[in-house]
């Protein structure tokens, strides 16, 4: 007999899986745990419509030691929709890692993906987890291929003073509900440019809190910047606060920092520079998510980016965060802005490589929010 076992994650297993994640912190010169409160799921339902939260038991203990998800959208490749594969949430509690475990979950999904739901997935794994990289990939014991697609920065861009109003010749709305179609339709028409971005519907957009539209719970249709430009929807930039479901607690600094943290808050108040709160404090931040802008034109950007930071300057969160793939245009945009920068690895994995074979050079775009 197997000492672990996998099984589907329902109800049951929605306790031990918070747990799991709160305690299995990521590691760094910061450390941050993740939480899920009050529901591990409203999470995974924002990851896709379809979705699989698989738990791994030691069946020694009876205590579930690690998770993980695979989730599919309707999504781009090529410039056409498709069912994207998403794999995220692995976590691990510490005293199983560098074991058997993982080589047996891949074999476990393996036997998942034989529904034929999709026939690519991507990950991102973030820079600092030198454990992840090593092992996941890598490639070893068994597991499929990871096919490094380059860098995704995810900055956390610092609320601290109010700046010049954007670009002249734009007009920035925040989003109606008569506005939707054309935002939706703005926003599938760059993402079609975009390697592996979701593909939206008008419907993800209504009720968002509520069990028929859980793709984008917490976000509102207020929550939307548009630019206009010749009464034409050219760009847009969404403001998503996920606080509700899913949180960020500072657990501790390295060493290093953790010296120089009097100094850095000392000098932040000068500079406007990121503040490094006390350990045990949830993080107030928010994602800039649905980047969608015409032509990828830096202008209509700047525009929207500027608006939405001024407006939440003073409006009780500490910084925002998004996602730009290291080839994207549009990471130009972040120059003027003070950031903590924050990078991961976005990899394709495939259990046939023909799909991977198959891709264009896109720029890619995966939507941070989902992370």
């Amino acid at each position: 007999m197997s000492r672990f076992a996998f099984e589907l994650a329902g109800a049951e297993h929605d306790l031990s899986l918070r747990r799991l994640f709160a305690e299995t912190e990521m590691d760094g010169e910061i450390k941050i745990s993740f939480r899920r409160e009050p529901s591990y799921f409203h999470a995974s339902r924002v990851q896709g419509p379809f979705y699989q939260v698989v738990a791994a038991r030691d069946t020694l203990t009876s205590e579930v030691v690690g998770v993980g998800t695979r989730a599919v959208r309707p999504g781009f490749l090529n410039g056409a929709v498709a069912p994207v594969g998403y794999l995220a949430d692995l976590r691990l509690a510490p005293p199983y890692r560098g074991g058997p475990l993982v080589a047996r979950a891949y074999r476990h999904l393996n036997e998942l993906d034989r529904d034929g739901r999709t026939e690519i997935y991507f990950t991102v794994i973030a820079e600092g987890n030198r454990h992840a990289l090593q092992t996941l990939a890598a490639g070893r014991a068994g597991i499929p291929p990871y096919r490094d697609f380059g860098r995704v920065l995810s900055p956390a861009v610092n609320l601290r003073r109010r700046k010049p109003a954007g670009p002249a010749g734009v007009e920035i709305r925040r989003g109606t509900v008569d506005l939707l179609p054309e935002i939706v339709d703005c926003i599938n028409r760059n993402h079609r440019r975009r390697q592996f971005a979701p593909c939206y519907a008008v419907a993800d957009f209504r009720s968002a809190d509520a069990d028929e539209a859980p793709a984008t719970r917490g976000f509102r249709v207020e929550d939307f910047y548009v630019a206009l430009r010749g009464g034409k929807i050219r760009g847009v930039l969404g403001k998503w606060d996920q606080s509700s479901f899913k949180q960020a607690v500072v657990t501790g600094y390295a060493k290093r920092l953790l010296a120089l943290r009097p100094a850095l808050n000392f000098a932040a108040r000068l500079t406007g520079g990121p503040v490094y709160p006390p350990p045990g404090t949830e993080l107030r931040f928010f994602h800039a998510s649905f980047i969608a802008v015409d032509d990828d034109d830096l202008v209509v950007f700047a525009a929207l980016l500027r608006r939405l930071y001024n407006d939440h300057v003073g409006a009780g969160y500490d910084y925002f965060v998004l996602g730009l793939h290291e080839r994207d245009p549009l990471t130009a945009a972040l120059r003027d802005y003070c950031s903590t920068p924050f990078a991961a690895r976005l990899f394709v994995v495939c259990f046939d490589q023909r799909a991977v074979r198959a891709l264009d050079r896109r720029v890619p775009y995966v939507e941070a929010a989902a992370f």
